[in-house]
């Protein structure tokens, strides 16, 4: 009947509405790009054919705390990169866009994780669940940079007591893949920076850190045919002062001794 018929029109406009009611560039541009998308699927153009997927890994630390148990508490920046084919687009078609920011929980992440860590509540991958809700810059060649704060416990295993709290102690935070090998993807070095990025280690910390160094390690487990790839940020530390209840700030003996 011709009810029924300005009816079914009328249930069309409305599901054509909903679905393409925004035509902002940016919503046509997102809309474009992830149409199909699969984020629980590793970008591989040619396959198992493909070469492993190149994923960099940087660090930025701003703040350490070390315990009597030996546990390091860091709060760093974490910076990854990593390219997603399927998630590039030409610029010309789209208003010359070149950059689109999304929520990191759209696309598919490496998942990176931190082998010492000691606080498993939340997980062990390097980009903690609680604070990893940064925006991701994905860039129109499908280059992609996610930058992102987080605050992890690890285990130092380099923890002396002979001269405690003063005593240069040594720790490592150690990155790898949880699930794919080195055939899946490679890590390296972000910025070719073999070691943490300190220009943000602020001079209000109560440790300094003496010397640094970065290892990518590959390696074979028992468990499985082909080795995995880490990154081991290896470093000294030392603490420069305590804070007393009664007494205040109280500097470490052995700084007094080497500046006179």
């Amino acid at each position: 009947s011709g009810m029924s018929l300005v009816f079914c029109f009328f249930l069309l406009f409305c599901c054509v509405t909903l679905v393409c009611g925004d035509d902002s560039p940016l919503s046509q541009l997102r809309q474009a790009v992830f149409f199909g998308y699969d984020k629980h699927v590793i970008p591989q153009e040619n396959g198992v054919h493909s070469d492993p997927l190149q994923v960099h890994l940087g660090l930025a630390p701003s703040w350490m705390d070390l315990d009597s148990n030996g546990v390091l508490t860091a709060i760093l920046w974490l910076r990854l990169t990593w390219s997603d084919y399927r998630l590039s687009w030409n610029p010309d078609n789209h208003e010359n866009i070149t950059v689109l920011r999304i929520t990191p929980d759209e696309l598919w992440k490496p998942d990176v994780s931190l082998y010492n860590k000691q606080d498993l509540a939340h997980g062990i991958l390097a980009a903690d669940p609680r604070s990893a809700n940064t925006n991701v810059h994905i860039h129109s060649n499908g280059n992609i940079l996610w930058i992102l704060p987080v605050s992890h416990k690890v285990l130092c295993e380099g923890v002396t007591y002979s001269n405690w709290p003063w005593g240069t102690q040594t720790c490592n935070l150690s990155f790898g893949s949880w699930t794919h090998d080195a055939t899946s993807y490679d890590l390296q070095f972000y910025g070719d920076l073999e070691q943490m990025d300190l220009r943000q280690f602020g001079g209000y910390n109560q440790f300094k850190i003496l010397k640094q160094s970065g290892l990518r390690e590959v390696k074979k487990y028992d468990c499985c045919p082909n080795p995995y790839v880490n990154l081991n940020f290896i470093f000294s530390i030392k603490r420069k002062y305590v804070v007393d209840p009664d007494l205040g700030r109280v500097d470490n003996p052995e700084e007094l001794t080497q500046g006179h």
